[in-house]
């Protein structure tokens, strides 16, 4: 059976194709897909001579011969076929199989043969290896797949947290913001609230004061009115006892002429008398003269007396009228003088309060427009906010929907690969039968053949049952990274939740503080109504009184002028001290009144401010622990998101180890094509780390000009030690970027794959 058949040896081929294979696994970035389809090329395997021309024409030649064989005998036997026995026909039967049987039996042997099994076995092989490269190339591109899209899920997480972040600061900012205008609308209110309450007050009080005024008014013009009906009828009995002294005056001239008659009578009768009585007529005569002149002295001195008393009398009758008419006008051109600088600082007063209105109306005007513009920014904001929040939400949910696409195509990505690592199981195993048939019929020939078949058998099975691993290591990472997707959906969730929550406090806290600034508008409205009410009838009323009041003074006095002569001036001083008194119990009544109702109104203001600054405190506690449960949960957040990014990274420097094993490969078969089958078992048992210790090794009996000149002259060897410094600087990245990383990193530089990088990282000068 060995016939001069050669049996190729094929462990070198498979040695080299395995560690291609290898230093192939896993690359850290993308590998091309052109690099994996060399395998799918189907020729003639390296070690194998072509098939013989024979091998085709040998079955055509024994077909033929067994035709010819069969036609021969039917062509004899054609005469005999009617009358044969059945014996006879089995016979002839046998004989007919015989030649066909024996052809088949030649043709099978041709096939058993050493060199027919060699390209069995290496066509199979190859086959093997192709499969193995297709399966690896698939696992690669999953690990990229996950790899991105690990990547872009943390990216989406810190973008989500750095969104988190602003908002928490702009929510912070715009509680901020409310709070200093809050305190403001609050100060303005309160002053509103003071400048509205004393107004108020004071226009109260002016409005409770009128109607005493009124009163106290009424009762000095009854007074006035009394004391001028007083001195009226004063004169008029002053009058009665001139006209009675009139009287008797005139009866006295009358009495007198009355005796000068009758003494001119006498005289004429004694005239005619004799002479004889002309002595004692004129003792007579010159004794009823002198009776006469004494009488006539006496009647002249009483008349001139009674006209110098009476002239006294009305002399000091108008003094006193004067000094009464004097008084009254000085006491009510007093009274109205001090009336009309009472109304005028009433009106000053009435004044600054309108001009206290108007500004604190302009005030409260610019307040409430200032509060619409901030309530407005505000809803502005919070708009800008919902749109951006829903914007990021879609495209979040774009981004969630892709990566479920991604990981269903992943799902089925595994899928096939499962199903081409059965498929690859079952060829293996259909494989090994037909090994074990080969090996039964060839063992006295190729024994040695047989025992490297059997390796390498072991050697697919490992590499199957070391894809089995990575490949439940995708599943895995796929959920996990579904399970964190759902958690960030959630956190996304209840973040937008407690915005929405924070929203509402803020839009009722702006709409109470709308409600109160409406409030103090209308009483400022209503203040500056009454103001205007009072200015538009409480003034013209008190000016018509004064005016009254000066009027019927004026007729008074007017009238006391015409009708008195004499006034006693006691009753003029008390009626004025009783009018000044009474117009000074007027005033002061009315002012303590006002002032109790001022400090009234105030202590309520300043009780209605303390409420209102105690509600605000509580709403600003309220959004300052709305503020704190949403920091909390960002933190909480930032928690679960730096968890995942660990396990991600354990995860992730495992596979980065694992390329820079299989990288170290490469790099050592560059110095070092002879590699010893313990490297071999020791790295399919999992000692991964052998090649990067072995490679270390002889770096060091190696020049680094050496290192440098196969650097830039090997294109591949530049590419091999590309990549595994590459692979490793992105691992050294990820370590120093987590909390202790720089113990770590110094760990890796320590560890025999840092000692590898420094060494090609200083041979090609990467370190200068």
């Amino acid at each position: 059976m060995t016939g001069g058949q050669t049996i190729t040896d094929i462990r070198a081929h498979d040695a080299s194709e395995t560690t291609d294979t290898s230093a192939a696994d896993v690359p850290a970035e993308a590998v091309a897909p052109a690099e994996w389809a060399a395998p799918e090329e189907h020729g003639v395997p390296e070690g194998v001579a072509p098939a013989s021309p024979w091998e085709h024409a040998a079955p055509i030649a024994l077909v033929a011969v067994s035709l010819v064989w069969v036609s021969v005998l039917l062509w004899l036997a054609r005469d005999q076929l009617g009358g044969m026995s059945a014996l006879d026909v089995s016979q002839f039967a046998a004989a007919l199989v015989a030649v066909p049987a024996l052809a088949g039996i030649v043709w099978l042997i041709l096939l058993r043969t050493s060199r027919t099994e060699a390209q069995r076995f290496t066509a199979t092989a190859h086959a093997m290896r192709e499969e193995a490269a297709a399966l690896e190339w698939l696992v690669a591109s999953l690990t990229g797949t996950l790899e991105e899209n690990r990547g872009r899920l943390a990216e989406q997480t810190r973008q989500i947290g750095a969104i988190g972040n602003e908002a928490n600061a702009r929510l912070a900012a715009i509680g901020r913001g409310l709070s200093e205008e809050i305190d403001q609308a609050d100060v303005h209110a309160r002053s509103l609230a003071e400048a509205a309450g004393k107004a108020q007050e004071s226009l109260s009080s002016l409005l409770d004061a009128m109607p005493k005024a009124q009163a106290e008014a009424e009762a000095l013009i009854g007074r006035i009115e009394n004391a001028g009906t007083t001195a009226g009828q004063q004169a008029a009995a002053l009058e009665a006892q001139i006209a009675a002294l009139t009287e008797r005056g005139r009866e006295a001239e009358t009495a007198a002429e009355a005796a000068a008659h009758k003494l001119a009578d006498h005289l004429a009768r004694m005239e005619d008398t004799s002479a004889t009585a002309g002595a004692r007529l004129e003792a007579v005569t010159g004794e009823m003269s002198s009776a006469i002149d004494a009488l006539l002295g006496r009647t002249a001195d009483a008349v001139e007396e009674s006209r110098k008393g009476l002239s006294a009398q009305a002399d000091a009758m108008l003094a006193m009228v004067n000094t009464n008419q004097a008084a009254l006008d000085t006491a009510a051109r007093e009274s109205a003088e001090a009336l009309a600088e009472r109304v005028a600082r009433i009106e000053a007063v009435i004044e600054r309060i309108a001009e206290r209105l108007d500004s604190q109306r302009a005030a409260g005007d610019g307040l409430v427009g200032d509060l619409e513009g901030g309530i407005a920014r505000v809803e502005d904001r919070l708009e800008r906010l919902h749109h951006q929040g829903v914007e990021r939400s879609q495209t979040l949910a774009a981004s969630i929907s892709a990566l479920g696409g991604s990981a269903d195509a992943m799902t089925q990505a595994l899928a096939a690969g499962d199903a081409m690592a059965t498929k690859a199981i079952s060829t293996t195993e259909a494989l090994l039968l037909a090994l074990d048939a080969a090996a039964r019929e060839i063992d006295e020939t190729l024994p040695a053949a047989v025992d490297r078949l059997d390796s390498r058998v072991i050697a697919a099975k490992q590499v199957v049952a070391a894809a089995k691993p990575e490949l439940l290591a995708l599943v895995t990472a796929a959920e996990s990274t579904h399970s964190a997707i759902e958690a960030i959906a959630q956190v996304i969730a209840d973040q937008r939740g407690n915005v929405d929550m924070l929203t509402g406090n803020l839009l009722e806290t702006l709409a109470t503080g709308r409600a109160k600034a409406d409030a103090m508008g209308q009483m400022v409205d209503e203040a500056a109504d009454r103001a205007n009410r009072f200015a538009e009838e409480a003034a013209p009323r008190l000016i018509e009184m004064l005016l009254r009041v000066r009027d019927t003074a004026s007729q008074a006095a007017e009238h006391a002028r015409e009708v008195l002569g004499r006034v006693i001036p006691e009753a003029a001083d008390a009626l004025g001290k009783s009018g000044a008194d009474a117009l000074r119990r007027a005033v002061n009544a009315g002012l303590d009144t006002q002032i109790h109702q001022i400090a009234t109104t105030a202590e309520i203001a300043v009780k209605a401010a303390s409420q209102a600054a105690d509600r605000l405190d509580e709403r600003l506690r309220e959004i300052e622990s709305l503020s704190a449960s949403v920091d909390s949960q960002i933190e909480r957040a930032r928690t679960e998101r730096e968890e995942q990014e660990l396990e991600s990274f354990a995860r992730r420097a495992s596979q980065l180890i694992e390329v820079l094993n299989s990288a170290s490969i490469d790099i050592t078969r560059r110095f070092s094509a002879d590699v010893s089958d313990s490297a071999w078992a020791a790295y399919l048992k999992g000692d991964r780390g052998v090649f990067t210790r072995r490679a270390v090794r002889l770096l060091e009996e190696v020049d680094q000009r050496q290192i440098a000149t196969y650097y830039h002259e090997d294109e591949a060897f530049r590419d091999q030690v590309n990549r595994y410094i590459h692979d490793f600087e992105a691992m050294l990245r990820v370590i120093l970027t987590q909390r202790d990383g720089s113990p770590l990193g110094v760990t890796l530089l320590s560890s025999d794959m840092g000692k590898l990088y420094v060494a090609l990282a200083q041979a090609i000068e990467r370190l200068n």
